[in-house]
This record gives structure tokens, C-alpha cells and sequence, in this order.
């Protein structure tokens, strides 16, 4: 087995009020609304979540992400660090009020996986997966954002 990670770290402005832009993303519940590969997300315990992704299968390589997050917000800003399983998340989004319908966020997230592949073969597969990691990190802020602004 063999960790590989991914890091995505943006600016954005978003067409929505500071308070409902940190309740979005401080609430698990809510914004698994924006994972478009959930299989199951249940709260363990207060802030603490588990999730379940579908399955993915590329290049013979199986993996179906099963990992323990725990969300902590303190202020206006939310982090988060894994507790536990075959994928890591952690990070931070900070969220400023621009003026009373926008906010401008600065969201930084890593991922790792755990892929089911010899520690040689993640030299070769490193910048694929993070490739793919930092676009589903791009992916999940586009669909929060877009929910937010319709909302």
C-alpha cells in the first residue's frame, strides 16, 4: 500500500452572505450536498463523520475511499483533520464578509489516499492521482458555490 496526496489551495468570492456561506461549510450534512461521490456520510459522533465514496477503477487500480473526518469550526473558519481510514482529509476554509451578499472564502484542502499498489508503482502514479485529487477538490467548491448562489 502506498499514500499518495493531493493539495488544492484557492481564493474565491461568493454570491452569498458570510453567515450562510460558514453554515454551509461547517455542516457536514449540508454540504455532502456538493460531494458528488458519496455513497454514505453518517455522523459517528458530534462533528465527527464517516464517509463512504463509490468505488473508483482505473488503470486496475480498485479503490472505494472509507474515511473518519472530524469539522471544527471556530469563528469564521471551519477546519477539519481525518481520524481515520484509506483516504486523509484536512484543511481550512476561512470565510470573509465582502459585504452583505458576498463573501470571499480561502479554502486549502489535502487529500490522501491509501491506493492498493506497490510503494515503486505511487512514483509513477503520484501526479496522476494528485491531478485527479485537486480536481475533485475544484469540483466540490464549483458545486458548493453553485448551491449556495441558487439558494
Amino acid at each position: 500500500m502506498a499514500w499518495i496526496e493531493g493539495t488544492h489551495e484557492e481564493t474565491r468570492t461568493i454570491a452569498a452572505p458570510e453567515e450562510k456561506v460558514l453554515a454551509w461549510f461547517a455542516d457536514p450534512a449540508v454540504f455532502r450536498e456538493a460531494m458528488a461521490q458519496v455513497e454514505t456520510a453518517e455522523e459517528i459522533r458530534a462533528g465527527v463523520y464517516r464517509w463512504i465514496l463509490q468505488e473508483k477503477n482505473e488503470k486496475g487500480i480498485r479503490f472505494r475511499p472509507d474515511y473518519t473526518v472530524a469539522y471544527q469550526r471556530d469563528g469564521n473558519t471551519v477546519t477539519w483533520h481525518p481520524e481515520g481510514g484509506n483516504m486523509k482529509s484536512s484543511g481550512r476554509c476561512a470565510v470573509r464578509r465582502i459585504d452583505d451578499a458576498r463573501s470571499e472564502i480561502q479554502y486549502r484542502e489535502t487529500i490522501a489516499v491509501d491506493l492498493p499498489i506497490p510503494r515503486l508503482m505511487a512514483k509513477v502514479f503520484s501526479p496522476i492521482v494528485a491531478r485527479e485529487i485537486r480536481g475533485g477538490v475544484v469540483e466540490y467548491l464549483d458545486l458548493s458555490q453553485a448551491a449556495l448562489e441558487r439558494s
